[in-house]
């Protein structure tokens, strides 16, 4: 995994509740291609709150998600290279776009200010919600002390969870199979789970998403992303924080909280105690 994207209508309510619900976020990005975004930075991936403020060619995607509420719009793997990896969907039948490269400037602790920039290629029209390939030419101003620490002690992308058709399952999972070369561990008529280097994505039906996530509570009748699984060093220390800040979460059992969709713009958050 690389990042989760998730599009909010209105970006500074969006940072204001994120950071209620225990998250670090990074100073607001302005990318060259049009959009504003707050990241999450966690050990090695990140979720990425995402505002665009036109529609655009390369940004068109993302303003219809944005059209039709918040959510979880998109999710994207790592690559070293942007363009061999074009090249290697394409060969497996893919319709991917063009590797585009883009950035936007980050300010550091020390006043100092630096283009993070990145190199994309897309699916829009993958299976349940858009794919995407993140190259990364300058992690190092990413991935940094000064944003990494939470409050609910977040630590990494444990899953994601795709809801889909039940006809359309096998399919899926077999498409992202072949997308970001992760085998699939585990198969029903309603359920596929891929392991992505140390993750899971969970492609699910929509009936079956209960079962899935472990959270009966987490219901959504049409394809999209429907929750993410975080893992997280401190759950108690997490529970304390969302009970200071007034956030709604449900203890399903010792180990795990969830925080419902309304309160996090549109997806559910599943926290999971990890040593």
């Amino acid at each position: 995994f690389d990042h989760a994207v998730v599009v909010c209508n209105d970006l500074d309510a969006a940072a204001a509740n994120w950071g209620a619900l225990g998250f670090t976020l990074t100073p607001r990005g302005y990318h060259t291609l049009g959009s504003q975004n707050h990241c999450i930075m966690l050990g090695r991936d990140y979720l990425e709150l995402l505002h665009v403020t036109a529609p655009s060619p390369s940004r068109q995607y993302y303003w219809d998600a944005q059209q039709r509420g918040d959510g979880c719009a998109a999710m994207s793997c790592k690559s070293s290279d942007a363009f061999a990896t074009a090249a290697r969907l394409r060969a497996a039948g893919f319709e991917v776009s063009d590797p585009i490269e883009f950035s936007r400037p980050v300010r550091l602790d020390d006043g100092s200010e630096h283009p993070a920039t990145f190199r994309v290629t897309a699916l829009d029209r993958a299976p349940g919600a858009r794919y995407f390939v993140c190259e990364h030419r300058t992690p190092e101003l990413l991935w940094r002390p000064e944003w990494m620490g939470h409050a609910n002690g977040a630590q990494a992308i444990d899953a994601t969870y795709l809801v889909v058709e039940a006809a359309d399952l096998a399919r899926t999972a077999q498409a992202y199979a072949t997308l970001t070369g992760a085998p699939i561990t585990h198969a029903t008529g309603e359920i596929a789970v891929l392991a992505v280097d140390g993750a899971s994505l969970v492609i699910t039906a929509p009936q079956a998403l209960g079962d899935a996530t472990d959270a009966p509570q987490v219901e959504r009748a049409t394809p999209g992303y429907a929750a993410i699984r975080l893992a997280t060093a401190d759950l108690a220390l997490a529970r304390a924080h969302w009970r200071t800040n007034g956030v709604r979460a449900i203890d399903l059992s010792p180990s795990i909280t969830l925080i419902p969709a309304a309160q996090a713009n549109g997806v559910a958050l599943i926290f999971e105690q990890r040593a």
